[in-house]
């Protein structure tokens, strides 16, 4: 919708609506964060392979828990046009990495050193994506990735970053993936999921 303010479409104005709606509708919701939740950063990262008709740019977003609730997020169009699923994901994963890592050394910066004792886990669903930002190669598919977006790499070589895989099916695939998951982005449900065990070289 941001995009088209100029000149709005009837799409737009429904997508506006259907916003306004939903917000209505949890009026009197916050997000909520708990004193027993995560105290180390987690971030959740996400692309789509099906770029903007209008340049074929994909979409991105991130988020990034403590203590169970949101502290940030986006979601944007990515600054270049992706070759492959992997390239997206792997331009979405440097988004949200540089976001972690500043939110990482704030709070390092604040003196609350035992919340960054670990490596920040960010996770994302593409298997390649989480390959190329903890191995050192050269393919065919990722030759032509701009260099600025290898910045993950050096985060993990740091230990500001660990990368790990979440299956696809914990990803908004439907209107019962988005009930589901509501709570947990908004730290009103029980706990965070699991996390999956460290990516393996």
């Amino acid at each position: 919708m941001q995009r088209v303010m100029s000149k709005p479409t009837m799409a737009a104005w429904k997508a506006a609506m259907h916003c306004v709606s939903y917000l209505h509708s949890v009026k009197d919701r916050g997000i909520a964060f708990h004193s027993n939740g995560n105290s180390e950063l987690r971030t959740y990262y996400d692309a789509s392979n099906k770029g903007d008709h209008t340049d074929e740019k994909s979409q991105y977003g991130y988020v990034i828990m403590l203590f169970n609730g949101p502290v940030t997020w986006s979601s944007k169009k990515s600054r270049h046009v992706g070759t492959s699923s992997t390239h997206n994901e792997y331009m979405a994963m440097f988004h949200a990495c540089v976001d972690t890592v500043w939110l990482r050394r704030l709070i390092l910066e604040i003196g609350f050193t035992d919340e960054v004792s670990k490596a920040a886990c960010v996770l994302g669903d593409n298997d390649q994506a989480t390959r190329l930002g903890l191995e050192d190669m050269v393919t065919t598919g990722n030759k032509m990735i701009r260099n600025n977006y290898h910045f993950v790499k050096e985060c993990v070589e740091l230990g500001d970053i660990d990368i790990r895989r979440v299956p696809t099916e914990l990803k908004p695939l439907s209107r019962q993936f988005c009930e589901r998951l509501l709570p947990v982005l908004t730290g009103c449900g029980n706990h965070l999921p699991d996390l999956p065990p460290p990516a393996r070289l």
